[in-house]
């Protein structure tokens, strides 16, 4: 059912309309605004984002979480003060920065190699796409590096924040986009992964939260040794690992293809 991470490589875990009163636009010009979004959102994943930019505002509230199908917990309520997470998950460009300035050795992420003096940088064509084949705790050190460089507090979201973001204020629905097909909406059942931020965004503005590549969790109480991502990724056949409440285990070192992260973090001073 996934491409990349098969039984062997879990370790045989398991856990498996239009209201009224609004002016109606056409088709073409709904399609060409969001085509300017993800070229505007594509252009700063380029560079090194800065954090109001990076970060879409979660608001403040509460949601119902989990599910009774397969492969998520069972429901239960969860409110949250606000927070920030990263509009896409972090870029091999961003990672790269990240080790030339930590002046990290080798082994690095696939998609980075070695420039001018032996540096990593991202290789042709993958400044853009999201970093995969990075642990946890390598994910946690990204985040602690970059709560210095933005002045916040940065770290990975638990399981209940990625899925309270994720879910863009829709209570109940399996996507993020709410309920349908995900075809056309996430990257799923492809060759590797894509540019970031090119499917459509959700309630809160975040993009690739289905598909693309799972995404690290931070551990909750209790839970330490588990290793748990969400999302889905560009590996699967099945759209039902793409569901918000799907819970995918790996291993807390284990490097995988099709294996990132985004950031959860603090509003930035100022």
């Amino acid at each position: 059912m996934n491409r990349v991470t098969d039984a062997a490589a879990r370790c045989g875990s398991p856990v498996v309309p239009h209201s009224r009163g609004r002016r109606r636009i056409g088709a073409g010009t709904a399609l060409a605004v969001a085509a300017l979004a993800a070229a505007v959102l594509a252009g700063a994943a380029a560079r090194f984002p800065s954090a109001r930019r990076y970060g879409a505002p979660i608001p403040a509230g509460s949601a119902q979480l989990g599910s009774r199908e397969p492969g998520g917990r069972a429901p239960y309520r969860f409110e949250t003060g606000g927070f920030r997470l990263g509009r896409y998950p972090v870029t091999t460009g961003m990672y790269a920065r990240y080790l030339r300035e930590t002046d990290t050795p080798p082994p690095w992420p696939d998609g980075i190699r070695r420039g001018r003096g032996g540096r990593p940088r991202p290789a042709r064509g993958e400044r853009r796409r999201p970093v995969a084949g990075v642990t946890r705790a390598e994910a946690e050190a990204f985040c602690r590096w970059l709560s210095g460089r933005w002045g916040v507090e940065a770290r990975l979201p638990t399981e209940s924040e990625w899925e309270y973001a994720a879910r863009g204020g829709i209570d109940g629905g399996r996507y993020p986009w709410g309920w349908g097909d995900p075809e056309g909406r996430a990257h799923f059942d492809a060759t590797g992964r894509a540019r970031v931020g090119r499917t459509p965004p959700n309630g809160y503005g975040l993009r690739d939260m289905a598909g693309q590549v799972f995404e690290w969790c931070a551990p909750e109480p209790g839970d330490e040794a588990a290793g748990i991502a969400r999302g889905g990724s560009w590996a699967e056949r099945d759209p039902r690992f793409l569901r918000v409440f799907h819970r995918t285990p790996f291993p807390p070192d284990y490097r995988g293809a099709d294996l990132g992260f985004r950031v959860r973090f603090t509003d930035p001073p100022g």
